[in-house]
Parts: structure tokens; C-alpha cells; sequence
């Protein structure tokens, strides 16, 4: 191989607590989606709350989408590296042999 170096237990490590992020939020997510603001029995309030869960639904989802994404970005960017590790050994090995 070459002197390229990745640590991929780090990656490993920090996939798996993306993913886990990800998995945890789904509980609040769901919270957050079944507030019932009618038990209030204030009009103003209900309006608020319904707004509050809405708004909190929203951005939990999306915390949840971006840890996702940054999980798979990280695969991709490990099975590219180790990729590139490859053809840049077969190239130096390659240009080595033709001395």
C-alpha cells in the first residue's frame, strides 16, 4: 500500500454515532409530532403549541436527516480513500518495475 493513511476506526466510530444520533431523534420526532395542543383549552395556546411541535418536528427531522447523510457521506468517502489507496500502490509499483 501506499503512504496514504486513513484512520477508519475513527470513521467507523464516529458513523456509528451519527447513526445512533439519528436513531434517538426519531422518538422525539414522533413527540413532537403528537402533541395534542387541544387539551389546553385555550385557542392562543393551542395555535402556539401546534406551531411549537411543528416547528420542533421540523427541525429534529432534519438534524436527523443531516446525521444520516453525514453517515453515508463518511462510507462513501472510506470506500474512496481505500480506493485511491489501491490504484496509488498499482501505480507506484507499476513506475518501480519499469527502473
Amino acid at each position: 500500500m501506499s503512504d496514504l493513511y486513513i484512520d477508519s476506526d475513527m470513521l467507523d466510530r464516529v458513523r456509528h454515532n451519527l447513526r445512533n444520533i439519528a436513531d434517538l431523534l426519531g422518538k422525539p420526532i414522533r413527540a413532537m409530532a403528537e402533541i395534542d395542543a387541544k387539551a389546553t383549552g385555550a385557542t392562543e395556546l393551542e395555535r402556539r403549541m401546534g406551531e411549537f411541535g411543528g416547528e420542533w418536528e421540523y427541525g429534529i427531522s432534519q438534524m436527523r436527516r443531516f446525521a444520516k447523510g453525514a453517515a453515508k457521506t463518511l462510507e462513501t468517502i472510506e470506500k474512496q480513500f481505500d480506493k485511491l489507496d489501491v490504484d496509488l500502490a498499482t501505480e507506484l509499483s507499476k513506475a518501480t518495475k519499469k527502473k
